[in-house]
């Protein structure tokens, strides 16, 4: 990417995260837009975010592949791993290599599945504002020393751009609207997945591979991810409409 194209996005980034109070604000398709620029700006091979639910309990979100999203579940499932222990600390978490001994008795059964799913490096940064956590992101590198510091802290910077814009929205709005927010971006991520099954079932698609067309394909219609995923499932979508990639579809 020139440097003139990763200014201008990360001009994009900043703004795109703090438009919030909007009609039709989707907690899911937000930090879809979170792991998107995160994803170019960073140079690394995943993100995952986890939320706090009212419970304080971590609930996985969303992340930008399959792998990063079993990752996420599995620390949920496991009740260990770098966003359980950002969420705790109120602070970063990393970068670990996750074949070190250290790494590997910290979090074993996490450890365990990062490795096998072919990952070198992990780190995770909080979702914060001021003493306040509602989540963490996990970023994820295949190569051990992939995860720079700089690009940590430009993580970072996005990381506490997208929780002022949550946070404002969530100030909009009164509490039991807050709690059913994150509800909402839970079953909207079923939805997600619903629709990327359809796909993968009918294409012989990848996960990872019908996700990334419907995402193109709900930007260049400038529509909700969300919305473009029931519109699958409930039929007014074509599955064949996503039979080939974007820029190459048939008329």
């Amino acid at each position: 990417m020139a440097q003139w194209e990763r200014d201008e996005r990360l001009a994009r980034a900043f703004l795109e995260l703090a438009d919030t109070l909007k009609d039709g604000f989707y907690l899911v398709d937000f930090l879809h837009v979170l792991t998107d620029h995160m994803i170019a700006l960073l140079d690394v091979s995943a993100i995952g975010v986890v939320m706090v639910d009212a419970q304080g309990r971590l609930v996985d979100v969303t992340a930008s592949t399959h792998t990063a999203h079993q990752l996420e579940e599995a620390q949920v499932e496991f009740d260990e791993g770098p966003c359980k222990d950002s969420c705790a600390q109120r602070a970063q978490v990393g970068p670990v290599v996750l074949s070190e001994p250290a790494t590997v008795e910290r979090w074993p059964r996490f450890t365990k599945a990062a490795r096998k799913a072919g990952l070198g490096a992990v780190a995770a940064l909080p979702l914060r504002l001021r003493e306040e956590v509602i989540g963490a992101v996990n970023v994820f590198h295949v190569r051990p020393d992939g995860l720079h510091p700089a690009a940590l802290r430009l993580g970072q910077a996005l990381s506490d751009a997208a929780t002022i814009g949550i946070m404002h929205q969530r100030l909009s709005h009164d509490q039991a609207e807050r709690v059913g927010q994150l509800q909402t971006a839970l079953d909207s991520r079923i939805v997600i997945e619903q629709a990327k099954g359809a796909l993968g079932s009918r294409l012989a698609l990848s996960p990872d591979t019908a996700f990334q067309r419907l995402r193109a394909h709900a930007r260049a219609n400038r529509m909700s991810l969300t919305k473009l995923c029931q519109q699958v499932i409930e039929g007014r979508v074509a599955i064949e409409t996503f039979g080939a990639p974007p820029g190459r579809r048939r008329p």
